[in-house]
């Protein structure tokens, strides 16, 4: 597993200087995250990470998707800004499609993957408390099965 970067947990500023601050997109840090496979990543935008969360903007391109699954220590919340995604839960097969205005809770430990299968980029504002990963840093894989269903609520 790669090394969590430094500024998970530390940015804009360390834990022991936590004072409010004015954002700004030029402020942010930009990571892609990519596994071990670019060709299936996104584009993230860090807003802020401290030792109680991290926000951040993430953006699936037209067509795409992120691999592997994403797993994190903390509870996450999705909120679409623009495009559609839709996400797979792997291990149990549930798929939500999510449009702008809709949001997701995705629990703590949970494996999900988001797919962008339209023609227009997908924006999706993102929290994750209290931490993104463990120590260790993202998932470079998914080991168990997926599963996949219909969707029932759909004809």
């Amino acid at each position: 597993m790669p090394k969590l970067p430094s500024y998970f947990g530390n940015f804009p500023h360390p834990p022991s200087e936590k004072k409010p601050v004015h954002l700004t997109r030029d402020s942010y840090k930009m990571f892609i995250y990519t596994g071990t496979k670019p060709y299936s990543s996104d584009l993230n935008y860090l807003l802020a990470s401290t030792d109680q969360q991290t926000t951040g903007i993430y953006q699936l391109a037209p067509g795409s998707n992120f691999d592997p699954a994403d797993i994190h220590a903390g509870d996450e919340v999705y909120y679409v800004l623009e495009g559609v995604v839709h996400l797979l839960n792997p291990g149990t097969g549930q798929t939500e499609e999510l449009g702008p205005g809709d949001a997701v809770l995705i629990p703590k430990g949970a494996p999900h993957r988001g797919y962008n299968f339209s023609d227009k980029a997908a924006v999706i504002l993102f929290c994750i408390a209290p931490r993104i990963w463990d120590e260790n840093g993202p998932p470079t894989g998914y080991d168990g099965p997926t599963r996949l269903y219909k969707h029932e609520g759909r004809a």
